[in-house]
């Protein structure tokens, strides 16, 4: 029976949160984890944008693992596929200062080798590339956060470790089905983790993963299985697991388990930290009243991209009541703006916004200046 722990975690101050992340893992028997002369790496979510793994957070794991003897602790991650240097992301995120504080290291993934390996399963490429840093660590930590997703629902612990993967494997997961491409992948990456360890301090709900709203939430969550921690904290964030398919996906084919029946919760009850998340349809619709999506058969690739036109058109929405937006394959005739190079195809009048995806800013002026009908 896998194991859940959950404590209550300050933000700061920081020797605080240290004692919590030693308390977390102490609880599932992981505070002997890292031994004297281990390599580390910490994998947290640093996906490219805003709402990203806490660098108060990553400070505690980096010190708490020197504090066990840690000869080497990596602060290494991989963002969106398009992004080819690091440096930048890791300074804003503060990232890099918690590598100056500490002595630990940063490894940007796509600047690095991967280790490819063969894959038996249409629902990933043929091959994916695995960054080589999770090769060269004796103790991977993987911490992601609680946060809502337009896509795959919530994006916790599982796609979290999708960083690792070469950038034109990400790229190509998005034009598959996602979920179970996510779910074949925790075949190949769950089991080299040590540990997963969720940083909860701080939540993001709404129209995540790039537009979130955060609050202080002020809990960690620790277990060696990530299904079963993926599903412990939906059901702290007011969701279903049966809804989420990554889950139902990874527990199918073996990677955990997600049945709260035969999940030990340990530390602090569920109900004390229990919140219901505001979910992307939801935000969305508080936002844009009026507002129609048909978008059944889109790709993940466009549906960001309109998560973020979204986000710049949000000021100047004028609540057009019964304006409908296509994306992906569907009746076009049904839609006032046309949204993506498959819905687009063949299609010259003012109301499509092609490319794939199609640019941010045009998609969101496209629907302010839209009028039903």
């Amino acid at each position: 029976m896998p194991q859940v722990s959950l404590v209550s975690a300050p933000h700061e101050p920081l020797d605080d949160l240290v004692a919590a992340v030693d308390r977390v893992l102490t609880l599932i028997g992981q505070d002997r984890c890292v031994r004297t002369g281990d390599t580390v790496l910490l994998k947290p979510n640093l996906h490219g944008g805003p709402g990203h793994t806490s660098p108060q957070t990553i400070e505690a794991l980096c010190r708490w693992c020197l504090d066990h003897g840690a000869s080497r602790v990596t602060i290494g991650d991989g963002a969106f596929w398009a992004m080819t240097d690091g440096t930048a992301y890791f300074e804003q995120t503060g990232m890099a200062a918690v590598a100056r504080r500490t002595g630990a290291h940063l490894a940007f993934f796509h600047t690095g080798d991967y280790r490819v390996h063969p894959m038996d399963s249409d629902a990933v490429p043929g091959t994916l590339g695995v960054s080589e840093h999770l090769y060269d660590a004796d103790v991977i930590i993987n911490v992601p956060i609680p946060k809502t997703h337009f896509n795959t629902l919530i994006t916790i612990t599982l796609k979290n470790l999708k960083g690792c993967l070469r950038p034109g494997d990400k790229q190509r997961f998005h034009e598959l089905d996602l979920h179970k491409a996510l779910a074949v992948m925790n075949t190949l990456l769950a089991p080299l983790v040590t540990v997963h360890l969720l940083d909860g301090t701080i939540g993001y709900e709404g129209m995540g993963p790039g537009n979130a709203d955060p609050f202080p939430w002020g809990l960690l969550a620790a277990s060696t299985d990530p299904v079963a921690l993926d599903a412990t904290a939906c059901r702290l964030m007011g969701i279903d697991p049966a809804k989420v398919r990554v889950i139902t996906e990874s527990a199918r084919l073996g990677v955990g388990v997600a049945d709260a029946a035969r999940i030990e919760i340990v530390g602090e009850p569920l109900d004390e930290h229990q919140r219901r998340f505001v979910l992307p349809h939801e935000a969305l619709a508080q936002a844009f009243p009026g507002l129609r999506i048909m978008s059944e058969k889109a790709c993940s690739v466009c549906m960001e991209s309109l998560f973020r036109g979204l986000e710049m058109a949000k000021e100047s929405w004028q609540g057009a009541a019964g304006l409908c937006l296509l994306i992906g394959a569907g009746p076009t005739s049904e839609a006032d703006v046309l949204i993506g190079r498959c819905t687009c195809a063949g299609e010259e009048s003012g109301r499509a916004v092609p490319g794939r995806p199609p640019e941010p800013a045009a998609m969101g002026a496209a629907i302010v200046n839209a009028r039903p009908g």
